[in-house]
C-alpha cells in the first residue's frame, strides 16, 4: 500500500483548492464584517454614543412613533372614554416635546373622576404607546449598529478571510493521502 501525500502536492494541484478556499474564505470574512459584534472602540466614538442617546430619547418624547399610534386610535369611528382621554393627553405636543409626568397624572385624575371602571384600559393604553415607542426605538438602534458595521474596512475582512481560506485549503490537500491498494 503506497502513500502519496507529498507525491500529491508535487503534481500543482494545490492551486485549485487554493483558489477555491480563497473564495469561500474572503465570503466569510465578508459575512464577518456584519456579525460580528461591535467592539468596544466603536461603541466609544462620539457619533455613535449622540445617535445612541438620541434615538433613546425618543422613547420619552412626542416623536413620529407616538403620533402614529394615536393617530391609530383617532381613527376609529366609536372610541372608549379611555382612549378619548388618552388622545387628549398629547393635544397641543409637537414633534420633540416631552410627555411630561404632569400630563400622565392629569389624564388619570380625569380618568378617576369620569369613570373608575376604565382606569385599566387607560393605563393598557399609556402602556402600549411605550411598548410601541421602545419597540421602534430599539429597530433604530439595531438599524444604526449595522450602518455602524458598514464603515468598517471591508477589504481587511475579505483578505483576512481569504489568506484563512487558502491557508487551510492548502493544508488539507498537503495533508491529504491517498491510499492506493
Amino acid at each position: 500500500m503506497a502513500v502519496e501525500a507529498v507525491n500529491s502536492y508535487s503534481q500543482n494541484t494545490c492551486l485549485v483548492p487554493m483558489a477555491k478556499g480563497a473564495a469561500v474564505g474572503a465570503t466569510i470574512g465578508w459575512a464577518l464584517k456584519y456579525g460580528y459584534p461591535l467592539n468596544e472602540d466603536e461603541k466609544t466614538t462620539k457619533e455613535y454614543i449622540h445617535a445612541q442617546n438620541e434615538i433613546k430619547k425618543t422613547k420619552e418624547t412626542f416623536s413620529p412613533w407616538t403620533r402614529s399610534y394615536i393617530d391609530e386610535i383617532k381613527s376609529k369611528k366609536n372610541k372608549s372614554l379611555a382612549e378619548d382621554v388618552f388622545v387628549s393627553t398629547y393635544d397641543g405636543l409637537k414633534s420633540g416635546d416631552k410627555i411630561g409626568k404632569n400630563r400622565i397624572l392629569k389624564a388619570f385624575r380625569t380618568m378617576n373622576e369620569k369613570d373608575p371602571e376604565s382606569m385599566k384600559e387607560l393605563k393598557s393604553l399609556f402602556y402600549e404607546a411605550r411598548l410601541q415607542a421602545e419597540k421602534i426605538a430599539n429597530k433604530a438602534v439595531e438599524s444604526y449598529k449595522l450602518a455602524t458595521k458598514h464603515f468598517r474596512p471591508t477589504e481587511f475582512f475579505v483578505t483576512t478571510g481569504a489568506v484563512a481560506g487558502a491557508t487551510v485549503a492548502l493544508l488539507h490537500n498537503v495533508m491529504k493521502t491517498d491510499v492506493k491498494n
